[in-house]
């Protein structure tokens, strides 16, 4: 499993979702098994601010609770994690979301994007472009299905197209989606 690399069609916005913070959202999508689950993504901006580096996703608090289509994030320890990431030699940050849709089909929900305008708003967040990651059944023997999005307080979600490349740089032109759109 290697590193995700993405931008949104308007070049403006990039993620890599480094393979660590893959492995940990498979492992614990693997021990839901047929349960939604899901947690936050650590990590870092570019030095220019265009890219999203999630080094890190957590397993869900264990105040969470969870369904067959549903998902409840709870809150217990997020702040202590937070806090230690800060302040460690990296100095890593909240940067959004993630959470598994246990079926292959990976839509996001109206409630999906409400509590993400909700997180970009808050103050206490300090994250007004979180990220939204929903990850979904397995696609291969190596590879779920995954769907990104940068949720700006002051404008629609953006989808985030994957790119064939190891390189984070900027492409020269807007990635295409899978049936060949900009």
């Amino acid at each position: 499993m290697n590193r995700w690399i993405g931008w949104t069609a308007t070049l403006a916005h990039g993620l890599v979702i480094e393979e660590r913070a893959r492995m940990g959202m498979d492992r614990a999508c693997r021990d839901a098994r047929e349960l939604e689950t899901g947690g936050i993504l650590i990590g870092h901006y570019s030095a220019d601010l265009s890219i999203a580096i999630v080094q890190e996703a957590t397993l869900p608090p264990s105040d969470s609770r969870r369904g067959r289509s549903w998902f409840s994030r709870g809150v217990a320890d997020l702040r202590e994690t937070l806090r230690r990431r800060w302040q460690s030699a990296d100095r890593t940050y909240y940067l959004g979301e993630w959470h598994y849709h246990p079926i292959s089909q990976i839509v996001p929900s109206v409630e999906d994007f409400t509590q993400m305008a909700n997180i970009a708003r808050a103050e206490e967040y300090k994250c007004s472009e979180p990220l939204l990651v929903i990850v979904g059944g397995e696609l291969s023997e190596r590879e779920r299905g995954l769907r990104a999005f940068v949720c700006p307080d002051d404008s629609k979600p953006m989808e985030f197209v994957r790119v064939d490349t190891e390189k984070s740089v900027r492409p020269k032109s807007a990635p295409r989606t899978e049936s060949g759109e900009k």
